[in-house]
């Protein structure tokens, strides 16, 4: 009986996520539910969940509590998804597009990746593939997709953050303050023309994430936002 009505949620979910409904509409581009799905990744983990612990399985489906937390999580994916979607907007209004070149160069090294993560070779991603009736270029023309989408990402979050700059003040304040991580194997602190880059690059950096998530606060509150899951609407 577990058994039945653990699946029977399972399969109700997984008939429902897979259609094309919309769960947001972002400045008039929907994201549809089968796009949450695929990025939630939900039928898999129940179905993980289901066959390790079957009774937490059960009430995460089959109480109110459990269906709160499946729906707190759909929606914190759903957000990711629509700042991914305000990112790529604004990206193609900028005109920022990589070249072709750059999309095969990291599609190269994603794929070189996977391939050593998972100790294959390119003909044996194939066979893999080719059970799961697909074909390794249909493998390689989503990974294109997916990488001129960061890397477009990575070209507008470049220019927001162009203006972050580090000088000499914030260098050595930070060295004179963050001394106990520079020091070397006998406990002696490096001195700072030799950890000078590093800490410029790590300052830089804090200060580029500060500004572009500044930016992405203020993205989000402008944009025309409704979210559509479990009958909510939101108007951002």
């Amino acid at each position: 009986m577990l058994k039945l009505c653990v699946m029977a949620v399972v399969l109700g979910l997984s008939l429902s996520a897979f259609t094309q409904e919309p769960v947001a509409i972002v400045n008039g581009e929907e994201i549809s539910r089968q796009e949450l799905e695929r990025a939630a990744g939900l039928n898999s983990i129940l179905f993980t969940l289901y066959q390790k612990f079957p009774r937490f399985a059960q009430t995460l489906l089959t109480t109110p509590e459990g269906k709160a937390l499946i729906q707190r999580y759909q929606r914190d994916v759903l957000e990711q998804l629509i700042m991914r979607k305000l990112e790529l907007q604004e990206a193609e209004a900028r005109g920022l597009e990589p070249t072709p070149e750059q999309v095969e160069a990291r599609v190269q090294q994603v794929l070189a990746r996977i391939l050593q993560q998972n100790q294959l070779t390119e003909e044996e991603l194939a066979e893999v593939l080719a059970r799961q009736g697909r074909t390794l270029e249909d493998f390689k023309a989503d990974l294109a997709v997916q990488v001129r989408e960061q890397l477009m990402i990575e070209l507008l979050r470049d220019q927001v953050t162009a203006d972050a700059t580090v000088t000499e003040e914030e260098i050595q304040a930070y060295y004179h303050e963050h001394q106990d991580r520079f020091q070397d194997e006998t406990g002696a602190v490096r001195p700072l023309e030799e950890v000078h880059d590093e800490i410029a690059t790590l300052i830089l950096e804090m200060k580029r994430a500060e500004i572009w998530n500044a930016w992405l606060e203020e993205l989000r509150a402008g944009a025309d936002v409704q979210i559509l899951l479990d009958q909510e609407t939101d108007q951002g």
